[in-house]
Order: C-alpha cells, then structure tokens, then sequence
C-alpha cells in the first residue's frame, strides 16, 4: 500500500567521493517496496567500509520498523543510538557519515514511498523557489596552488531563470580559463573545481575573473557580483593573532601576515574596488568581537555567512555539519525567521550525491555554493536544479 511507510530493510556498502576517498551509501526500503539511497563522503580518515558496517550492525537498529515520514524521529532515533553507542561521540567521527547517509535515505524513501520527489516532499504543495548560484572561479587553500582564500566565486544577477545564471557563469569559466591560460597561468582545478590559477593576490584574481566577464559579453556593474570563501580558520595563527597569507607572501616576495584590523581593511579594499556581494569565513570563527566589528562595517553592502548566525546576515547550511535533514531543514527555517540569506553549500568532501540539491529549492535557499560548473561532484547538483525548474516550468 502506498501509505505504509514502516522500514522494513536497511543496507550500507562502501563507496568513494569524488576524490577517490572513502564514501558510504545507506539504502532504506519500505514496507510498500518503496526505497531510498543517498551517499556521504566519509569524515575524517574513517574507512567507508567501517561507516557501511556500522549502518548495518548499529544504526539499523534503531529505525528498523519505524515510520520513515516521522523525519524527526529517525533523526533523533538515529542520534540517540550514535550517543548510546560511542561515549565519545563528540571527538570520534564515527557513525557521523553513517547517521547523515540514513536520514538522507529515509527522506528520500518516504518522498517515493508517496510519489512525490524528494524536493516536494520536503518543501510541501508550493512551487519550488530556485536559488542562485554561486559558483567558484579561482580556488586556493589547502591546493599548492592558487590563492590562500579558499575560492573566489561568481553571482549571477538580474537572470530570470536558474539556468540563465548557470549559463552565465559556465560561460564566463571557459572564458577565464582561455584568459588565463592565454597569460601563461595554471589552469589545472581545485578542490571546487575553480582555476588553481597561481596568480599573485586575490585582488589579481578578480581583475582576471572580472575580465572574463567583459569577455564574455557581460557587464561587472550589473550582470555579476563577487563573492570570497576567506578560509580564516586555515589562515588564522592563534599564537601569534595573525592570519599567514603565505602563498601572496611567495608569490610577491614579501612577508604578508594581516591582524584583525588590517583583513577587514582588505575586504574594504576588495569591497571598494569589485562588486562584493558576499564573504563566507572571513574572520576566524572564535574572534567574535572582530567578526561583529565587520558585521557592522559590512552588512548593508553585502552579505556576510556563517553557520553559527552570529554577526551575520547570511547562514550557510552544509548537510555534514547539520549532520541530519531535520537540522539543516531546522537551520533554514531560523535563518528565514531572522530574516537571513540561506546558502546551501557543498562540503569540501562531496559526491555525485543530489540531495541538497533537492533541499535548496524546497526551502527556497536564496543560494547555493556547489562549486564550478566543472568537475561531476558539482555539476551533478547543478543539472538537478535545472532538471526541477524545467519541470515546473512546463507546468505553467
């Protein structure tokens, strides 16, 4: 019967992410035959064969026979097994990705179960709302090459469509990739799929992205903002209250280290010399009183995202930190009340996986930071949006 929704099965097997590292699929099937599959990369160094096991021998347990629509309570079930099970839960990475991949399967085994899709089934009767995407040009961090911001990103703007901003920024990454490649710069890609272009700032990684845009028959002023993943965590000495920009210090030959005052002076640079529309981890997360000072500075000229809404006016969700659907649905739902952007974001270890994808356009995320318009990880979240928006719009 369509209706009855009790699991009836639960199975986990090992996978790899995008990156050839450990991933784990669990699958759910219920009473009905409907069933449910989603995938998680695995945290940490954990084998995905040990997160797979561990579905299988654990967490199995605690949702076998429950009701896959009660979505709260399979989180919570789930959590509380995970607790049970590991005293040392908040340390030890264990069952985390096990956890996400069967609240994952469960949504999406109650939303077949019923005959809706999944975006339907977690955003009700409403139509979808398509968010912007966000999407990254220049990567750095951890890569060798590259600036020491974790990516540098495009936003679409004034599109009437989803599809109109991908193309756009499909169209100004080729553009940038000839541009950069034309100047003798690396072109191999990122962790985001962004250029690891070893320019010699990110002010020079913007001029090249913004003449990509020109290039590419667009206009800077109104066809696209920028956007910075800052990474300050990565780049903040807590010894020393000093963030180590030590690719631009290689690449120009001089020490660069900035305190609080002089990077929220460089995001004011950055800000007053590109159309800067929103910073993700610009400070370090534990400064809150310099995090509030650029809040202040900052937050009527563009949007500034955190995932803990402090000193912000964006919250940006990634489903391995929420660590369940009910917690990131129960995250945008917040930032919605407090009048927050919403960001769906890729983790820095993704697959093929689609279900944020899904997620964004239920809650009517107003972006998502899936990464370039390259590479299968992100561009599998991408072609599910455009598959949901043409699907509506056939229906109107």
């Amino acid at each position: 019967m369509l209706d009855d929704l009790d699991i009836k099965l639960i199975r986990g097997r090992m996978l790899l992410d995008s990156g050839g590292n450990p991933a784990v699929e669990a699958e759910v099937v219920l009473e009905n035959g409907a069933q449910g599959k989603a995938v998680v990369s695995v945290f940490d160094e954990k084998s995905g064969e040990e997160e797979a096991d561990y579905i299988r021998e654990w967490l199995s347990e605690a949702i076998l026979f429950e009701d896959a629509a009660e979505q709260k309570n399979i989180d919570s079930l789930l959590i509380k097994q995970r607790e049970a099970d590991d005293a040392d839960h908040k340390e030890n990475s264990r069952g985390k990705a096990g956890v996400l991949a069967l609240s994952m399967a469960a949504a999406r085994a109650a939303g077949a179960g019923l005959g809706l899709p999944l975006y339907r089934y977690l955003g009700g009767s409403t139509a979808p709302v398509m968010p912007v995407p966000v999407m990254s040009m220049i990567d750095g961090g951890d890569w060798e090459k590259g600036i020491d911001f974790k990516e540098i990103m495009i936003i679409p703007l004034n599109r009437t469509s989803f599809a109109e901003g991908l193309r756009l920024g499909g169209e100004v990454y080729q553009t940038l990739k000839r541009l950069l490649s034309v100047n003798g710069i690396n072109t191999s890609v990122g962790e985001s799929g962004g250029f690891a272009a070893d320019v010699k700032s990110a002010e020079e990684a913007l001029h090249y992205i913004m003449d990509a845009v020109r290039l590419s028959g667009y206009d800077p002023d109104t066809d696209v903002s920028a956007a910075i993943s800052g990474y300050a965590d990565h780049l903040y000495v807590k010894e020393e209250g000093i963030y180590h920009f030590d690719k631009e210090s290689m690449n120009n030959g001089i020490l660069v280290h900035r305190n609080q005052k002089d990077i929220i002076s460089y995001y004011l640079r950055l800000a007053d010399g590109f159309p800067l529309g929103l910073v993700t981890e610009g400070l370090w997360t534990k400064d809150l009183e310099g995090r509030n000072r650029m809040y202040q500075m900052f937050h009527h000229r563009f949007t500034i995202a955190s995932d803990d809404f402090f000193a912000s006016n964006g919250v940006e969700i990634q489903l391995k930190k929420a660590g369940t659907v009910t917690a990131a649905l129960e995250m945008a739902e917040r930032a919605g009340r407090l009048g927050n952007k919403v960001i769906f974001s890729n983790s820095y270890k993704e697959t093929e996986e689609v279900f944020l994808s899904d997620m964004a356009a239920a809650v009517g995320a107003d972006y998502i930071k899936f990464g370039a318009p390259c590479r299968g990880e992100c561009t599998a979240k991408y072609n599910e949006l455009l598959r949901i928006e043409e699907f509506y719009s056939r229906q109107q």
